[in-house]
């Protein structure tokens, strides 16, 4: 379903926004329905756990240049890995903050292949991880367990594929499953963010027919 907005408000909203955004309409309405606000807050979310992620690989960078760099005992990997890592956090730190102060455009087409909710995260990432971690044991000779050096860089490598999956995965699925309580909270406490959503709830037109603005 997608919805548009009109160029002049109506003469008055059937409904305020706060009764929209009420947690208790929510709660007796049916999770999967969709509304306005819903689509709104899905898409907002989608954006924000896109870039929160792209923060998170930026500070990875950053951190595994310095590990690298102490392992290796070569300094120059710092700067190699700990610059692009810099550019690409505060680059998608701008865009984060952008999409969180603003409604997005939910015309757009949205593609998210990942799991949508923590415990959908926490369970891709465990299975990733066990089955990681399953076949090095199954390969790995008996020597290389008395091997400490060896051991270690697969402790430093296990390291850094946790730190990528929970940016990567368990936190933009943790601000997608949160969405609909990240916009009331957003609505509640910003006063521009507020009135961004009155006036698009008194522009917006059902294309289809006389639907609600909400729930959330």
């Amino acid at each position: 379903m997608s919805y548009q907005t009109g160029p002049t408000p109506l003469s008055h909203p059937a409904r305020p926004l706060d009764y929209w955004l009420s947690a208790e309409l929510s709660a007796i309405t049916p999770a999967n329905a969709r509304s306005r606000l819903r689509e709104i807050a899905s898409a907002r979310g989608s954006y924000m756990g896109a870039w929160a992620a792209g923060i998170g690989i930026g500070a990875s960078l950053v951190l595994m240049g310095v590990v690298l760099a102490v392992r290796l005992g070569t300094f120059a990997l710092i700067p190699a890995l700990s610059l692009p890592g810099v550019a690409i956090a505060v680059l998608c730190c701008v865009f984060y903050v952008r999409v969180r102060d603003r409604l997005p455009q939910t015309g757009r087409a949205l593609v998210n292949r990942g799991p949508g909710s923590l415990r959908g995260a926490l369970s891709f990432v465990g299975f990733i991880l066990f089955a990681f971690i399953g076949l090095f044991a199954l390969m790995a000779k008996p020597s290389t367990w008395q091997d400490s050096a060896l051991l270690l860089t697969l402790a430093t490598v296990l390291a850094f594929i946790v730190c990528l999956l929970v940016v990567g995965i368990i936190v933009p699925a943790t601000i997608a499953g949160r969405s609909r309580e990240s916009l009331r909270r957003k609505a509640a406490t910003d006063p521009h963010f507020r009135a961004l959503l009155e006036q698009d709830l008194a522009t917006w037109r059902d294309p289809y027919g006389n639907a609600g603005y909400g729930p959330l």
